[in-house]
């Protein structure tokens, strides 16, 4: 049977369905687009209970649910690329009354990759360390999802059945998650945070770094430094706080039974939509306390500062080279230049970098050029790896890796990991960075951490009070 989507009214707010949603499946994805949003992306997606679900954990892949199969680590992406195939070559969704192809998602693989899945898309590798002992990646294949369109400010059910008999079925579960009533979560109650490292620790590391810099190994690298905590409670309640101090872009809700995964991400890996790649590097931050006329005094702090103008060209640089790698030559462009975006804590100095994917390349040849993100990492990006691996005392995990969807038709937009708390039975993580140059001082790289973390301590502050 044919895919197709079905319109949907409701009073009810995508946060309030996907609520009624988490409380009924143990594996579900919120994709918010709240405030901030750039104007190409108005859409929110919720999804439910994955068809099959492939994962990565201490070297081997696993795959469940509907299909199974056990596989060594490098068939990631060639068992992702299967999948894809197999179920978007029947998927050419319409809608019943236009007959035009849906602009949106519709269903496809919604996950992520941790940082360390790097050593799947190039020469690098990582020594054992102190880790999470969550999913090295995740992905779930989700046929049916519900759409909400911020601008129309209306619903969509993209029904995707796995025969004609599936169909009505599946509309009906979907609609009946706007029936259901909110049960009363648990409040979320936080128990004392604490830092993996001392703040002379993540001194000291800042400045073996710039060593390294003044030795000509790199020109940058982005050092960061964990919070861990205790907790007990609904993580529902800390992301309703988050999604309120702090609106982000890719914003997101992720659960895979006892981990959750709760963030407020400002930065875009990678978007594909048919040929055409963009990607969003950010590279310069300050606090972005008090009213939008204080423009000129972030201008100054930013644009007219030598060392993030610097540090932020290195990176965009890198992002050009690196899409370079998989698309048309020349077709390589920065479509937008140090730009400024301000959120409730932090200002930020953003480009938007766009390319031409090459004829023969997909979807996953690009993850491969791209990831992880330069914009964590620093230049050049490989031998930054390496040395973050050698100065920072854990394994990243899901920090700077990606999370977001890949579609049915091969189209996808993967955020960077930043801006993200970690919850699994009982124990909350956070970790933030900050970009290391030759003049850098290590004292205000650790303040710096400290600003773009102050969200989310807010968050699981006024959560738990």
């Amino acid at each position: 049977m044919r895919s197709y989507l079905e319109t949907f009214h409701s009073s009810k707010t995508p946060w309030e369905v996907f609520q009624a949603v988490h409380a009924s499946s143990p594996a579900c994805f919120f994709l918010d687009s709240p405030q901030y949003a750039p104007p190409d992306q108005v859409y929110s997606y919720i999804g439910m209970d994955p068809e099959i679900e492939v994962s990565l954990e201490k070297g081997r892949l696993t795959i469940s649910g509907e299909e199974k199969g056990n596989y060594p680590a490098a068939q990631l992406f060639p068992q992702l690329r299967r999948l894809l195939k197999q179920k978007g070559d029947r998927h050419l969704l319409k809608n019943k009354r236009s007959q035009s192809q849906a602009p949106f998602f519709t269903g496809g693989l919604v996950g992520y990759l941790g940082y360390e899945t790097a050593s799947l898309c190039d020469k690098v590798s990582f020594r054992p360390k102190k880790e999470l002992g969550i999913l090295e990646a995740y992905f779930g294949l989700f046929r049916n999802v519900i759409v909400y369109d911020h601008k129309e400010r209306i619903y969509y059910l993209a029904i995707n059945p796995r025969d004609s008999s599936l169909g009505t079925r599946d509309s009906q579960k979907l609609k009946s998650c706007f029936e259901k009533s909110m049960k009363a979560e648990p409040r979320f109650h936080l128990k004392k945070i604490e830092p993996e490292i001392s703040r002379g620790h993540f001194e000291k590391i800042v400045r073996r770094a710039k060593e390294y810099i003044a030795a000509g190994d790199i020109y940058q690298a982005n050092l960061s430094q964990r919070f861990n905590f205790g907790f007990r409670g609904s993580a529902l309640a800390l992301y309703d706080r988050l999604r309120s101090i702090n609106p982000s872009p890719f914003s997101s809700f992720f659960k895979i039974r006892d981990l959750q995964l709760v963030s407020s991400s400002p930065e875009r890996l990678i978007r594909k939509i048919g040929n055409l790649c963009e990607t969003r590097p950010i590279a310069g931050t300050c606090p972005a306390y008090g009213p939008e006329k204080k423009l000129q005094e972030w201008k100054k702090k930013l644009l007219q500062n030598p060392k993030e103008r610097a540090e932020h060209l290195m990176l965009v640089d890198l992002e050009r080279n690196d899409l370079g790698r998989v698309c048309d030559f020349r077709s390589v462009k920065v479509d937008e230049f140090m730009t400024l975006e301000k959120y409730s804590y932090v200002v930020h100095i953003v480009s938007k970098i766009v390319g031409r994917l090459k004829k023969g390349k997909d979807c996953f040849d690009l993850i491969k050029a791209m990831f992880p993100g330069g914009t964590i990492t620093g230049c050049p990006k490989i031998r930054c790896m390496e040395i973050i691996d050698e100065l920072e005392p854990v394994r990243r995990g899901i920090y700077t890796g990606s999370l977001g969807y890949i579609d049915l038709r091969g189209d996808m937009d993967l955020n960077i990991v930043i801006r993200t708390i970690v919850l699994k039975n009982g124990r909350g993580h956070l970790q933030v960075g900050a970009g290391i140059v030759y003049d850098s001082d290590p004292k205000k790289e650790y303040e710096e951490t400290l600003h773009k973390a102050e969200a989310l301590m807010r968050a699981l502050t006024e959560a738990s009070a």
